[in-house]
Formats: C-alpha cells, sequence, structure tokens
C-alpha cells in the first residue's frame, strides 16, 4: 500500500544556507501519513471519534542529502504490513530531480482513550487496509 505526496519546503524550515532542518522531515512523514490515510478512508479523526488514539512509538529518519527552499518534495509513504498492537508507516523523501534526500519510519501504537491501555488495532481500520495491503 503505497501513497505519495507532494510538499514544498517553505522558508521558515531552513537555515540562512536554505537547508531544510533535520526536525522539519518528522513532520513530512506526519503530514504525508495523514494524506495517505486520508486518501484510503480512514482518517485520524475517524480513528479517534471511536475511542482509539494513535502515540508515536519510534521514529527514525535516515538523512542522506539535504532538502532546500523551494523545493517540491515528493514523500512516498508505504505500508507494508497489516497492524496488530502497532502500525508502521515507511517513508522515503525525494526531491524533484528524483534524488533520496532521506528515508525512516514511525510506528504508532494504538491506545483506547477510555481505559489509557493499548489495544489491537481496530477492526474498521483492518477491513479497509486489508483491501490494499498485499500480503
Amino acid at each position: 500500500m503505497e501513497y505519495t505526496s507532494k510538499i514544498t519546503v517553505r522558508y521558515y524550515e531552513t537555515d540562512q544556507m536554505g537547508v531544510v532542518h533535520h526536525s522539519n522531515y518528522i513532520r513530512y512523514f506526519e503530514t504525508a501519513r495523514e494524506e495517505m490515510m486520508e486518501h484510503y478512508g480512514v482518517p485520524y479523526t475517524e480513528t479517534e471519534s471511536r475511542g482509539i488514539i494513535m502515540p508515536v512509538h519510534a521514529v527514525h529518519c535516515d538523512y542522506i542529502h539535504p532538502a532546500r527552499y523551494g523545493e517540491v518534495l515528493s514523500v512516498e509513504t508505504r505500508l507494508e504490513e497489516m497492524p496488530r498492537s502497532r502500525i508502521t508507516f515507511r517513508y522515503n523523501i525525494l526531491n524533484p530531480d528524483n534524488v533520496l534526500l532521506a528515508k525512516g519510519y514511525v510506528t504508532l501504537a494504538f491506545v483506547d482513550v477510555s481505559r489509557g491501555k493499548p489495544v489491537r488495532a481496530p477492526r474498521f481500520l483492518t477491513e479497509v487496509l486489508e483491501k490494499y495491503i498485499n500480503l
């Protein structure tokens, strides 16, 4: 299951040399993840309205080349396996010349808001994902 988002690097995300600050790549991951889930019909608002939140469990990013002010980046987001108690999104960020700038992953847990306890992936989410993830 894949989705590609386009993100334009804004001036405030860069240093004086026009290079993107490393912390913004994690924001790009999050923006792309939100767009992907919305695209496939399971926006975060749906999950939260059903009493499930998805806090970050782990984040990893390998920085390969810098992104620069004004570039339109392609953020490729992939889900490679069905979630259980956690869901892992993998990312590649490319510049307009298709040069790989960064790659990484984010793992989120599923937590029942009312009990504050980890739970398995909600069925409504796995039913949607089963249609798209190649097992």
